[in-house]
């Protein structure tokens, strides 16, 4: 036993092993689905429903372990720590596995009541062995900020999407001179989540400056995309001049909003949000 080490879902070098978390889950049900189909050819209903119900219970098991996995890979890349979710997902999946291998192993006939028993003790204990049980957290109250951290992960992923749509349409813009801004655009938006989350008193009144900065920007980036691929005509330099403007005015916001989130200075904040959202709605790019 002392050879068999626990899978790590976030190991160093493997950033996004959890999307193939639980795949051997998975593989181990496969069998069973042409199992059941040869022994309800063969005549033997019993063995068929009993391997139909392990494989259905493998799929589900695998699909709970993943979904574990995931939850726990990215709580431990957060510096926040995301509250559990209700569900004990890893346990509750191997206790399905567990279940599910010890009906096949009575729908085989091949084996006595303890030694049914033994096989899904043995599974069960595999489960933990290499992936381990859900740990154990509470969804924690942010001091001073009245958010709680599960919250708090949501603003961020929210954001994270928005700027990984940015990165998309910019993709799709030839402009050097663009691609260059907008490059350093979600460099800076990713840096103020990094503060947030370093310093979660600042999320609050970050909030809104995520949403309307980063709806802004990823609004304008794609309208810009989409027009661009069209024939403008004589509309052409008008609209790079609009876009090369409003990316200006969100580059140097970012900026700004930086230092004022360094500096705490809300006021400062709110009023050139509002300065950006004009800015938005005035130039039409989007």
């Amino acid at each position: 036993m002392s050879s068999v080490k626990r899978y790590q879902p976030d190991m160093p070098g493997k950033p996004r092993a959890s999307r193939f978390a639980g795949v051997l889950v998975y593989l181990l049900g496969l069998p069973l689905l042409p199992a059941a189909i040869f022994s309800l050819i063969g005549g033997s209903a019993t063995r068929a429903i009993g391997y139909g119900i392990g494989f259905f219970a493998a799929m589900v098991a695998a699909t709970m372990i993943r979904r574990g996995l995931t939850i726990e890979a990215e709580a431990q890349r957060r510096k926040i720590v995301r509250r559990s979710s209700t569900v004990p997902y890893k346990f509750t999946g191997s206790v399905i596995l567990a279940l599910g291998m010890f009906v096949v192993a009575m729908a085989s006939g091949d084996y006595s009541l303890i030694e049914q028993i033994l096989f899904a003790g043995a599974t069960l204990l595999g489960g933990y062995l290499y992936y381990g049980f859900d740990p154990s957290r509470k969804s924690t109250q942010i001091a001073a900020v009245g958010i709680t951290s599960e919250e708090l992960i949501e603003l961020l992923e929210e954001a994270e999407s928005k700027i990984e749509n940015i990165e998309a349409a910019r993709g799709e813009i030839r402009n050097p001179e663009f691609r260059t801004k907008l490059q350093k655009i979600t460099t800076g938006a990713r840096e103020i989540l990094d503060t947030i989350e370093e310093d979660p008193t600042d999320a609050r009144k970050a909030r809104k400056f995520l949403k309307v900065y980063l709806d802004g920007a990823q609004q304008v980036t794609a309208g810009y995309a989409r027009m661009h691929k069209q024939d403008q005509g004589g509309a052409e330099v008008e609209l790079e001049d609009n876009f090369r403007r409003v990316l200006g005015t969100i580059e140097t916001v970012i900026a700004e909003q930086k230092e004022r989130l360094a500096e705490n200075n809300v006021n400062e904040l709110d009023v050139q949000i509002e300065v950006l959202q004009l800015q938005l709605e005035k130039e039409g790019v989007t």
